[in-house]
């Protein structure tokens, strides 16, 4: 069961993270706290890479490898302009859609058929997806659905997990022509140094704020190292779908963050609401 611990882990990064960068937001602009997050956590993932064993790689992993990094690039950064917009109680949650659009992504250009399970996944995320904005229902009764189109950061995190669902597919292939640990690593060390540069570029950073700002970097550096060191060992343990499957209760994790550290409101329809699609997402990925 050492896999499911560190899914575990990995998941309490993940909603660690959102919601210290829910916090930083109040202050700093999103291009700095990505600056932080990607510089500090660089000698992490050196480190990292200088212990791990370089597996033969074939010209699979290389185009697979570098058409992965401008897909999570965009996710990366649609993600946190997720967090700043709206409350993490009603982003968050849209993550689990991304099963929902492998499923269907499957469905129509691979041909293959959705089983009994995966329906019923489907129907507890829309249903989730409905109680997330449940306080509204005095408005009409589509009126939970209509929110959503209004709230601008739930249409993000809907389209992250859209993109999601193909970077999973292309960085499953990568993973595949080398090994879980080194792709893992070795992708998050060089999608740093080039967002990174990217940042400079434009001049959306500058080295005195990074330096300035080191405790937060190291924060968010040391969340992100560790979230990618558990992610790659217990894929490497498991069936990835598994490991997947837990890393998504996170959306319970940032459910509870965001009621006692960030103090947001509608907690009880918004929890139930997320608590269902991580129940449909788990039917779509162990069983749809």
């Amino acid at each position: 069961m050492t896999w499911f611990f560190l899914s575990l882990v990995t998941a309490l990064c993940v909603a660690v993270r959102d919601t210290s960068v829910k916090i930083f937001c109040r202050d700093l602009k999103l291009q700095k706290i990505a600056a932080f997050e990607l510089f500090w956590s660089l000698p992490f993932l050196i480190i990292g890479c200088l212990f791990i064993e370089i597996p033969v790689l074939d010209q699979t992993f290389w185009w697979t490898f570098f058409l992965s990094l401008p897909i999570n690039w965009l996710a990366y950064i649609l993600y946190l302009y997720s967090l700043k917009l709206s409350p993490l109680s009603l982003t968050v949650p849209f993550l689990a859609f991304t099963p929902l659009f492998i499923l269907l992504t499957g469905f129509f250009i691979l041909d293959e058929t959705v089983n009994s399970w995966g329906i019923t996944g489907v129907w507890l995320i829309v249903g989730g997806s409905y109680l997330l904005n449940f306080s509204n229902l005095k408005k009409g009764l589509l009126e939970p659905f209509k929110s959503i189109l209004r709230e601008k950061g739930s249409l993000l995190m809907l389209g992250v997990a859209f993109i999601f669902s193909f970077a999973a597919v292309v960085g499953k292939k990568s993973m595949i022509h080398s090994s879980p640990l080194f792709f893992t690593f070795f992708f998050f060390l060089i999608f740093n140094i080039t967002l990174l540069f990217g940042l400079f570029l434009f001049k959306q950073t500058s080295w005195s704020s990074i330096i300035k700002n080191s405790k937060k970097g190291l924060l968010l550096g040391s969340l992100l190292t560790t979230h990618v060191a558990c992610h790659g060992l217990a894929i490497m343990l498991t069936n990835a779908v598994y490991m997947i499957t837990v890393k998504r209760s996170s959306i319970l994790f940032s459910i509870i963050l965001s009621s006692f550290i960030l103090k947001e409101t509608n907690i009880r329809s918004r929890g139930l609401g997320a608590l269902l699609m991580f129940c449909g997402a788990m039917l779509i990925g162990l069983f749809g």
